[in-house]
């Protein structure tokens, strides 16, 4: 689970090595480059899950190779996170307890992505009908992982500023080191999540 982390967590952190005079780029490619990371290592996460389910043991020469073969998912889990995860930040910018709600009913749209091959817009309406009845446990679960994962990114980054006193590739390597500890965390909180409704629903 750690070594595609590592790749993944430097890529996610990425923007902070533009210059800070191109905020909307940065903002832009942020969202970008977090989406494909982490929706790309919940992909991967997935597959793990599944063949750990059935006691398969991964070499560690297969890890790549089960990395591209999560990559077609990508771009349709990055699709649904502007709605799964913009609608909800938008929500909490005015309330808090809209944008929990809603960041909770769709925070299992990527591994419906990946699993069942349904469209951005079919798996938000599947995560939501996946998470009825189990609100709770999926708060405490995926959508808590996120939070958690939004606050550790943002506290990686500012001890990387504090410590090197740049704001660019300090940022970088302290939120690269904290993504690295939280995209296995995050992703398999998701995916253990989503096979346990699977398996009540």
């Amino acid at each position: 689970m750690l070594l595609p982390a590592v790749f993944l967590g430097m890529l996610l952190e990425s923007p902070y090595l533009l210059p800070d005079s191109q905020y909307v780029l940065q903002d832009v490619l942020a969202f970008l480059t977090q989406s494909l990371a982490l929706y790309l290592y919940v992909a991967y996460a997935e597959e793990v899950v599944l063949e750990a389910q059935s006691s398969v043991h991964i070499p560690l020469r297969s890890v790549l190779v089960k990395l591209l073969a999560a990559a077609p998912a990508a771009p349709l889990v990055i699709a649904a996170s502007i709605a799964a995860i913009a609608l909800p930040s938008a929500a909490a910018s005015l309330l808090v307890i809209p944008g929990l709600w809603l960041l909770t009913r769709w925070s299992l749209f990527a591994p419906v992505i990946v699993r069942e091959g349904l469209g951005p817009v079919a798996a938000l309406r599947r995560s939501s009908e996946l998470v009825r009845g189990h609100f709770e446990l999926v708060f405490l679960t995926a959508a808590f992982a996120v939070i958690l994962e939004e606050a550790v990114l943002g506290a990686g980054a500012y001890v990387g500023l504090v410590v090197s006193g740049s704001d660019t590739w300090g940022e970088w390597v302290g939120g690269s080191v904290a993504a690295m500890l939280m995209l296995p965390l995050t992703s398999l909180a998701t995916a253990l999540a989503y096979n346990y409704l699977m398996r009540s629903f």
